[in-house]
């Protein structure tokens, strides 16, 4: 896998939304005319609204694509080990890296619930965090200092899945679907409503990945009759 590269990129973009002035922040125009044909397969979520996110030293504005990356880092739990290299594990002839899988599903709950929050709220240019119900948990902090080696491993394999995975949301009936998940880690750091423990388990969505399961497969288990596509 790339060394540095994913790393300076994801450091680099929350360089630039943490030293620009918070209030100055410029909206970026939504996109309405139809896709290229030659970019069909790209989605437009990222171009269409920011998301503000009140935090203890000011409010900050992530694009959907950032903000989806620093909801992974925040509720991966904590005793999840990610490696340094690509893990393939081969079985009857197919290769697949489960860390990768896990993340690429985790990566598509992420963005569906800002999609779907964003929905939620008539697509506002500036969606307010509180929409999503989820607590704000120090966001801004995550770059700003060089990470530790394990740190680092976490952020590139996050940046890894996130990209591959770039504007995919989970559909249900044709609408984007508020997915809900939660972990069950002794450090009882529960993200969302858990609804009689029905959602994506952040724990439980590893092992299925260990055990043979691709990222559309973990969704299916977990969420049942659904679709995962690009965002349109």
């Amino acid at each position: 896998m790339p060394g540095e590269r994913p790393l300076r990129k994801l450091t680099g973009v929350l360089t630039f939304i943490v030293c620009v002035p918070l209030i100055g922040t410029i909206f970026i125009k939504p996109v309405r005319e139809p896709v290229k044909q030659e970019e069909e397969d790209a989605s437009v979520l990222d171009e269409s609204f920011q998301i503000a996110v009140q935090e203890e030293i000011g409010t900050f504005y992530y694009q959907p694509e950032m903000l989806t990356g620093l909801l992974m880092y925040r509720v991966i739990p904590e005793d999840t080990i990610f490696s340094s290299s690509e893990d393939y594990i081969v079985r009857e002839d197919a290769a697949y890296d489960p860390e990768q899988e896990y993340l690429k599903a985790l990566a598509i709950v992420c963005r569906s619930n800002i999609a779907a929050a964003w929905e939620e709220e008539q697509c506002p240019k500036l969606l307010a965090y509180e929409c999503m119900a989820f607590e704000a948990d120090e966001f801004y902090k995550i770059l700003q200092t060089l990470p530790e080696d394990t740190r680092r491993i976490k952020l590139n394999e996050i940046e890894r899945a996130a990209d591959a995975t770039r504007g995919v949301v989970i559909t249900r009936d044709g609408m984007v679907m508020a997915a809900p998940f939660f972990t069950t880690s002794p450090s009882d750091m529960l993200v969302s409503e858990v609804g009689n423990g029905e959602g994506f388990s952040l724990n439980y969505a590893y092992e299925l990945a260990v055990s043979g399961m691709d990222f559309y497969a973990i969704l299916k288990y977990f969420y049942g009759d659904i679709k995962v596509s690009i965002y349109e």
